[in-house]
C-alpha cells in the first residue's frame, strides 16, 4: 500500500495550471485522493455521465489513470460530490497570481522570485524569505514545498484536511454529527453538541482501541459476501442463458411436432378425398351407363312429348275453326293427357363436394403465442445492498 500510495504520489508529482479536461486555466480547481486536478465544472459533469447509467453509484473512476475514488458523501448522490472535494488551493493561488514573486516581499514593496511555497500561509516564498520562515518560531513548522517555474508546483496536499464550511484547516471531529470541523464551526455550528475531540486525539484513540482494526475486518468480512454474491450472480445469468437455450429448443420442438402432425392429417384427409372421390365417380359412371342405354328411348319420348305438346297448342289455338261438340271434347281429352304428361317423372343427377375444416385445428389460428414465458425475481438482501436473483420458465 505505501509502495503504491508513492507511486501515485511521484506520478502527480507536478500539476500544470490547466484543467486537463477542458483544456483551459482551472476554475474552482480540485483535486482528487490520486492528486489529479480538474475544475469544478468539468469534474461534476464527468462524474455526473459516469454514474448516469448506475444504479445507486458508490464512486467513479479518475478521468487521467482511472483509479477509483469513493463517493465522497452519500452513496446514489453524485450530484453532491463535486461540491465536497477538496479545493487545490495551491493551485487556485498560482491561478490567480500573475507572476511568481515573493508573497513577503512584495509587502515590502519587493520584488524577489520565489522559491518555495508554504503550505500553511499559502504563500510564495523566496530563497531569503523561507530561510527565515524556518527559523522563525511560529512558523518553523509550517512545510515549504519548492516551485520549479511558473506552469507547475509540486503536489503535497495528501495531509490537508479543510472543512467544509470554512475551507479552513479541519482540527476538531464533532462525535455526535461525525463531522470535521474548523474552530470557527465549533465556535458556531456545534457549540450545542455535546462531544467535540480534536482529531489527533481522535485519531490516537481509533488506532489503540481496534476501531479501525475491527472496520477493517468487517469490509474484509463484507467484500467476502460481495465476492460470493459476484459468484452466485455469474451463476444466475449462467442458469438463465441454459434455461433460455432449453426452452428455445423445446419450442423448436414442439414446432416441428405439430408440423409433423398437421402434415399427416392432411395426408389422412387427402387420402380419404380421393377414395370418396373414387366411390362417386364409379357410382356416377353406372349411372351414366344407364342413362346412355335409356338415352335413345328418352329422346323419342321427349321428341313424341314435344309433337304432342304442339299439335294440341294447334288445336286449340284454331278454337273457333271447330265445331262446339269437337272443341269441349278435344278440351276434355288434352287436358287429361297434358295432366298426364305432366306427371310422369323426369330427373336429372347433379354431385357436389363438401369439406370443413375441423374446428379444433381451426383454434390454431387464434393462438397468439406459442407458450407463455414466466420470470420470477427474488431479491435477498446482503447486508446493507440488494442481490436479485432471476429464474425463467415456462408455462
Amino acid at each position: 500500500m505505501a509502495s503504491s500510495k508513492a507511486e501515485t504520489l511521484d506520478s502527480a508529482k507536478e500539476i500544470k495550471n490547466v484543467c486537463p479536461i477542458c483544456f483551459e486555466s482551472f476554475k474552482t480547481p480540485r483535486y482528487l485522493p490520486c492528486f489529479h486536478t480538474f475544475c469544478h465544472n468539468c469534474l461534476s459533469s464527468y462524474i455526473l455521465s459516469t454514474c448516469k447509467s448506475k444504479e445507486n453509484p458508490v464512486g467513479f473512476p479518475c478521468p487521467l489513470c482511472r483509479q477509483f475514488v469513493p463517493a465522497p458523501s452519500s452513496i446514489g448522490q453524485p450530484e453532491k460530490w463535486t461540491e465536497l472535494i477538496p479545493i487545490n488551493t495551491i493551485t487556485q493561488t498560482l491561478c490567480e497570481k500573475k507572476d511568481q514573486f515573493c508573497d513577503a516581499c512584495r509587502r515590502a514593496d519587493e520584488e524577489e522570485i520565489a522559491t518555495d511555497w508554504c503550505k500553511s500561509c499559502l504563500e510564495s516564498l523566496c530563497r531569503t524569505c523561507a530561510k527565515c520562515h524556518k527559523r522563525n518560531a511560529a512558523t518553523k513548522n509550517h512545510e515549504l514545498i519548492p516551485v520549479l517555474d511558473k506552469d507547475t508546483v509540486p503536489v503535497a496536499i495528501e495531509s490537508r484536511v479543510l472543512c467544509i464550511d470554512h475551507n479552513a484547516p479541519a482540527k476538531y471531529l464533532c462525535v455526535d454529527h461525525e463531522e470535521l470541523c474548523c474552530t470557527e464551526c465549533v465556535c458556531t455550528k456545534h457549540r450545542k453538541c455535546n462531544q467535540v475531540d480534536e482529531i489527533e486525539k481522535t485519531a490516537e484513540t481509533l488506532i489503540q482501541s481496534g476501531t479501525l482494526k475491527k472496520l477493517a475486518q468487517e469490509i474484509l468480512k463484507h467484500n467476502d459476501v460481495l465476492i460470493q454474491a459476484k459468484s452466485e450472480g455469474e451463476t444466475t445469468m449462467k442458469h438463465i442463458d441454459e434455461t433460455s437455450d432449453k426452452i428455445s429448443q423445446e419450442s423448436t420442438d414442439l414446432r416441428d411436432k405439430l408440423v409433423r402432425h398437421i402434415n399427416d392429417l392432411v395426408e389422412t384427409h387427402l387420402d380419404d378425398l380421393a377414395k370418396k372421390v373414387k366411390g362417386i365417380k364409379e357410382k356416377l359412371a353406372k349411372k351414366v351407363k344407364g342413362i346412355k342405354e335409356k338415352l335413345a328411348q328418352f329422346d323419342d319420348t321427349v321428341t313424341d312429348r314435344q309433337l304432342l305438346i304442339s299439335q294440341y297448342s294447334q288445336i286449340l289455338t284454331d278454337s273457333e275453326k271447330i265445331p262446339p261438340p269437337v272443341l269441349v271434347q278435344n278440351y276434355l281429352k288434352i287436358k287429361r293427357q297434358f295432366k298426364q304428361v305432366t306427371g310422369l317423372c323426369l330427373s336429372k343427377t347433379s354431385v357436389d363436394l363438401h369439406s370443413e375444416a375441423s374446428k379444433q385445428l381451426l383454434k390454431i389460428l387464434d393462438t397468439l403465442g406459442l407458450e407463455d414465458v414466466r420470470v420470477e425475481v427474488k431479491s435477498t438482501p446482503i447486508g446493507s445492498m440488494d442481490f436479485t436473483c432471476a429464474d425463467m420458465m415456462l408455462q
